[in-house]
């Protein structure tokens, strides 16, 4: 799975309540509890990248690598999911 880390430990709200984004920590912690396999954060913000050069680690998943092509495994019969 791909997520967004533009947030570390909190979530960023857009103007007048809008929308926005989760926070780092909270989607590594709903991806681990929804079991996802692997989870990729891209569109690191500053407060990521701030926790980054301070040494916090995340408790799931891992940073995305610019330049670095992912492949998705070839989804079988068995293992396809559909959207509810």
């Amino acid at each position: 799975m791909f997520a967004d880390a533009a947030g570390w430990n909190r979530a960023i709200r857009f103007a007048r309540g809008a929308g926005g984004h989760m926070a780092a920590l909270q989607v590594a912690a709903q991806a681990r509890a929804h079991r996802v396999a692997r989870l990729v954060f891209a569109h690191i913000g500053r407060p990521s990248l701030r926790a980054i050069d301070a040494g916090y680690r995340l408790p799931f998943g891992e940073w995305g690598e610019p330049g670095r092509t992912y492949q998705l495994p070839p989804q079988t019969h068995g293992t396809a999911r559909h959207a509810r």
